[in-house]
């Protein structure tokens, strides 16, 4: 799935339009508007979108429902959480996740010689909330390098343990 909450509104219809398969010229004639209208729309250039009357025509052209998906993610509350210092942090992060999945395992492993009744039901969906809400976690701990457009606005994030770098003049010491 993209990264619905760092696109651009040009950058979702593209999407939306690349996930279609269908070209401008079709996706106009879908909607009853001039191809043109269309294009103008996907111009990256242009700092024209659709008006919000627009965005279900778009939707049941195309075929999908990438536009409504890009704006529930962008209508989502942020977890005010601390961004990961290092590639440590995030992996830290994902292995709470799969922890949390573990716990829904394990509890639908439990019910297997009575089967899912209501109360078990009831368990495994608020073991999937923990599990929805730790995913949340971990991409809100990203939040600020996948914002970056260039990896000049933001540093990679290393590990803590990092090999010490040699200096240029020390390689010939080891090929001796």
């Amino acid at each position: 799935m993209p990264d619905y909450k760092n696109m651009t509104a040009v950058e979702a219809l593209r999407h939306a339009k690349e996930v279609s398969g269908l070209t401008a010229e079709e996706i106009a004639s879908r909607m009853g508007v001039t191809p043109r209208i269309v294009r103008s729309y996907l111009d990256r250039g242009a700092d024209y979108e659709p008006g919000l009357g627009k965005i279900p025509g778009l939707c049941r052209a195309m075929g999908n429902r990438v536009l409504l998906d890009w704006i529930a993610a962008n209508l989502e509350e942020e977890l005010e959480v601390s961004a990961a210092s290092s590639r440590a942090d995030v992996l830290t992060s994902v292995a709470r996740v799969t922890a949390s999945l573990g716990d829904v395992q394990r509890c639908l492993a439990d019910s297997e010689g009575r089967g899912i009744d209501p109360a078990c039901a009831r368990e495994v969906r608020s073991l999937l909330s923990e599990v929805i809400a730790e995913c949340r976690v971990a991409q809100s701990r990203l939040r600020g390098l996948a914002a970056a457009r260039d990896v000049r606005d933001m540093a990679p994030l290393y590990s803590l343990k990092q090999k010490p770098r040699r200096p240029w003049w020390r390689f010939w010491e080891d090929r001796a």
